[in-house]
């Protein structure tokens, strides 16, 4: 019985081989599974390079319109709407990316308010309008987003992350693209009323942010953070520090609160703390924490030398230094260590320390040596030794092996650097033919996208030497590059207008046609981002600025009026983009010594400093008040503009964010008093 069993064994185990050579004959034979035509389309965007953009607009075009055939209740819907939405906003047309959002949010309508889908759509669409600058529009759809987020249940694949990244933590259930913990939407909110200037919704909301952390510390103390309620927020690290029975949880607290006292320059504080954060992972023996322990005491190390304790800092590096001799980490130690030498104005003893290392490591292969040729180049930089960095920089990128672009490939790169040398010689006929020959191919030039910058330097430099036709003429053939691209991206025409308006203020013969040239670059932003966009400010600012200076005062006023409104539309009246706007009118009517004008608007931007005050801006309350000050004083009014001069620097004295002294501006107010009460003394006398 032994015996067959025994062979039935060895007999099982061989059809078990042979089963199992079938089944990866027939794996093999497989075909791999089939990418889906949408991102397909996504993928050929991002592969075509700039020679192509005719094909890559093709391929947009392409991924937008499957987009619209795949169904709204697809688990993919959403990630696919954002990545179509992003090829148009990389591509600067960012009132289709919009659109597409926008045409996604309707089609998951259908699916409820509280939809995975649904929710982020609004999402995106908020996050959209508020890189944009438009904040009100923004606020809408991020308010409707938390508010769903709110009813929603939990996802069933959430799970709590906690992370480090650069002394950033990032907490909360995610999903998807977008973070679908209310808590996390909820604080997005918050940030955006705090720069809408609305403190009362603010604090209402902070109720539910405090009620929803409830069991999610992290959330909490990143709002405290995000409000400069600092005390609380290290409260809670330290609470989650001292509590915490996991090493690595222990150490991402003390971390944080380490990072949150240097970032008040309580440098000393952090030291100790951050040597908490090293002991609590001491312990631990696996490979991911030894690297981390290496790149934590070298913050540590970063902040000894803030709190001065140079020497302290030193035999850190000498420690990692030793831990890492002969490990593959070595090279890069040292290469970080010489940096930090540099930084300390010890560059000399940094590069001495790289060129022995180079020359007792022959073995190094040509990757290791270029990068030490590159740290010696930063090390000299930083010592101001630009010869010797150039020389290291030159004998890095000649041991890079050359890159010939692919056969039928055009690259203007070179040519564009003779002629930019051309121009700088004075060679300006040369500069101007070699341009010429360059914009021929600019279109269908991989690296094409460096005519937008290069040109309008050497079109200047003509300009300058009286080339004024062929400096235009360099401008209009760019241009027609610009318009032919602009299938692809906008990018480039939006660019070459804006520089073409500074290109014709640096020529006075020509300072009537800058209006034109700033409403040309209007219409572009337009085109981009649509009419409800904030960019639209910029031109007016430009438009402003240019009256300023020609002195066209009744032009400026009306200008800034229209630049108010159109913020306001934008932002509303309390926000921080509109505080900004408003002291550019106020300064308007102060230039044209307008001063009853003036300083109404400056009065206004004290409540609207003070409504957007929080620890981490306070320095707005102090400002603000002095601008009104110098106003005050200058119309005559001194007992009050020293009044308020007196608090501009008390509270200069309170704040936390570091600003200019305010000292010498109460000063300057109290001798313009003297001086007028002088004044006035002897007019009685005579």
């Amino acid at each position: 019985m032994r015996n067959s069993t025994g062979s039935s064994g060895v007999y099982s185990n061989m059809h078990r081989l042979c089963l199992l050579l079938v089944c990866s004959s027939a794996a093999l034979a497989q075909p791999a599974p089939r990418q889906d035509p949408l991102d397909k389309a996504i993928q050929a965007v991002y592969q075509a390079d700039n020679a192509h953009f005719q094909e890559a607009a093709a391929a947009r075009e392409q991924a937008r319109a499957l987009l619209q055939r795949v169904p709204p209740d697809s688990p993919r819907f959403a990630g696919w709407a954002q990545q179509v939405a992003q090829l148009y906003q990389n591509a600067s047309m960012n009132a289709q990316a919009r659109a597409i959002l926008q045409e996604a949010l309707a089609r998951t309508a259908p699916l409820g308010e509280s939809h995975p889908s649904h929710i982020a759509m609004l999402s995106a669409l908020g996050e959209s309008w508020r890189q944009d600058g438009n904040l009100l529009s923004a606020v809408g759809y991020l308010e409707r987003a938390a508010a769903a987020q709110g009813a929603a249940p939990p996802p069933p694949t959430a799970q709590a992350v906690t992370s480090i990244r650069s002394g950033v933590f990032i907490s909360g259930a995610m999903n998807g693209s977008y973070s679908a913990a209310p808590v996390n939407a909820y604080m997005r909110l918050a940030d955006l009323y705090q720069q809408l200037g609305r403190p009362d919704a603010v604090a209402a909301i902070a109720v539910k942010i405090r009620a929803l952390a409830a069991n999610d510390e992290w959330a909490l103390a990143r709002f405290y953070e995000q409000r400069g309620q600092l005390a609380e927020a290290a409260a809670i690290y330290r609470r989650l520090a001292e509590q915490s029975a996991d090493p690595q949880a222990k150490a991402n607290a003390w971390q944080a609160l380490a990072a949150l006292a240097a970032g008040q320059q309580h440098f000393t504080d952090a030291v100790a703390v951050m040597q908490e954060a090293i002991a609590a992972v001491q312990p631990l023996e696996n490979p991911g924490v030894i690297g981390q322990y290496s790149w934590m005491r070298q913050n540590l190390a970063g902040y000894l030398r803030s709190a001065g304790m140079l020497d302290q800092a030193d035999q850190v590096y000498q420690q990692l230094l030793q831990q890492n001799s002969g490990q593959p980490q070595e090279a890069q130690m040292l290469g970080a260590y010489a940096q930090y030498l540099a930084e300390t104005k010890r560059g000399a003893q940094g590069e001495s320390l790289l060129k022995e290392y180079l020359s007792n490591h022959p073995s190094l292969d040509s990757n290791q040596r270029i990068n030490f040729l590159f740290n010696l180049a930063n090390v000299a930089r930083r010592t101001g030794d630009s010869k010797s960095a150039d020389e290291y920089q030159q004998a890095a990128q000649a041991m890079q092996p050359p890159q010939p672009p692919p056969v039928g490939q055009i690259r203007i790169a070179e040519k564009l650097q003779e002629a930019q040398t051309a121009a700088n010689e004075r060679r300006l006929p040369d500069a101007y033919r070699l341009v010429m020959d360059v914009l021929d191919t600019a279109a269908q030039a991989v690296d094409g996208q460096q005519v937008e910058w290069s040109v309008p330097q050497i079109a200047s430099v003509l300009a300058a030497n009286h080339e004024t036709a062929k400096a235009e003429h360099l401008f209009q053939r760019l241009f027609t590059v610009a318009e032919f691209r602009k299938a692809g991206n906008m990018q480039p025409l939006i660019a070459v207008t804006q520089r073409h308006v500074d290109f014709l203020r640096n020529q006075p013969e020509r300072l009537g046609e800058v209006p034109a040239a700033i409403e040309q670059y209007r219409r572009v932003l337009t085109d981009a981002n649509g009419p409800d966009s904030a960019s639209l400010v910029e031109p007016l600012r430009m438009t402003i600025d240019f009256e300023r200076v020609q002195s066209q005062w009744p032009q400026a006023n009306e200008s800034a009026r229209q630049l108010l409104e159109l913020q306001e539309s934008l932002s509303g009246n309390t926000s921080e983009p509109y505080l900004g706007d408003l002291q550019t009118a106020a300064r308007v009517y102060q230039t044209a010594g307008d001063y009853a004008r003036a300083l109404p608007l400056f009065r206004k931007a004290i409540t609207i400093a003070d409504l957007l005050a929080t620890p981490n801006n306070d320095w707005h309350r102090s400002q603000t008040r002095m601008d009104a000050a110098m106003v005050l004083a200058l119309s005559g009014q001194f007992d009050e503009a020293e009044t308020l001069g007196e608090e501009a620097v008390a509270l200069h004295a309170t704040q936390r964010t570091a600003y200019p002294d305010l000292g010498g501006l109460l000063q300057q107010i109290r001798q313009m008093k003297l001086a007028a009460a002088s004044a006035s003394a002897h007019r009685v006398q005579e």
